[in-house]
């Protein structure tokens, strides 16, 4: 059974990149984990980085992750220091992908469809060849099928691997998670995580920060329903 801890940092309009202002949350992430296991901290940490583009996967490894890091080192002995790989998310590509039948005919790739070879930009082949983890790479997967039209591919960037899993190990992962958003009843677009932290963002923009300016304004606005109930009385 999966479990969330949600959390949300105010940046302005249009910024992507999270410079300084990460540390507090993930401490707070990992504290309630600890709390859910016993007191156990986190061994692996998978992140699975959605609202970025293809540009500034550097800018996510050198300005984002070093925080991850130094959390990491606050709290972990040298000995037990977590592992961490970073997949990139991208929805809005170009790509589509289709299956041609024995009479010639193209049709959608099912779902579950994994392409990591050839059309991509890194195949991660050489550490595993080695004997060890994959290193970069990058895959296309087709989590969902669709009736109508094209179906859309997703784009992973696997922009690092500090851990023992192999592609195989990240690609079944990244597919098994988009099944488990449990406000659809079959697999979604992105993984699970991403699709939450969109409607944690969505809830709070919506509901949280109308809130939040209200209370600074001053305004005690009461619920239409309530009032009524109390002049009824």
């Amino acid at each position: 059974m999966s479990q969330y801890y949600s959390d949300y940092l105010l940046v302005p309009k249009g910024q992507e990149i999270i410079d300084s202002k990460m540390k507090d949350l993930i401490r707070k992430a990992i504290g309630s984990f600890e709390k859910s296991n016993g007191g156990k901290k986190p061994t692996n940490f998978i992140v699975y980085r959605d609202g970025v583009g293809d540009s500034m996967r550097e800018q996510v490894l050198s300005r984002e992750i070093p925080q991850l890091r130094e959390v990491i080192k606050e709290l972990y002995n040298l000995a037990s220091s977590p592992e961490i790989t970073v997949v990139i998310v991208n929805k809005r590509i170009t790509q589509r992908f289709f299956v041609e039948d024995e009479r010639g005919r193209l049709h959608n790739p099912p779902s579950g469809t994994i392409l990591d070879t050839d059309l991509v930009e890194q195949d991660g082949i050489s550490n595993e060849t080695s004997g060890g983890a994959a290193g970069i790479f990058d895959f296309y997967l087709t989590p969902a099928n669709t009736t109508q039209g094209c179906v859309l591919p997703t784009h992973f960037y696997v922009a690092l691997n500090a851990s023992c899993l192999s592609k195989l190990d990240i690609e079944h992962l990244t597919f098994a998670l988009c099944h488990f958003y449990y406000n659809w009843a079959g697999p979604i677009k992105v993984p699970a995580p991403c699709q939450y932290a969109h409607k944690i963002a969505d809830f709070y923009t919506t509901v949280g920060l109308d809130r939040h300016n209200k209370q600074r304004s001053g305004k005690n606005e009461m619920d239409p329903d309530k009032k009524w109930t109390m002049d009824k009385v």
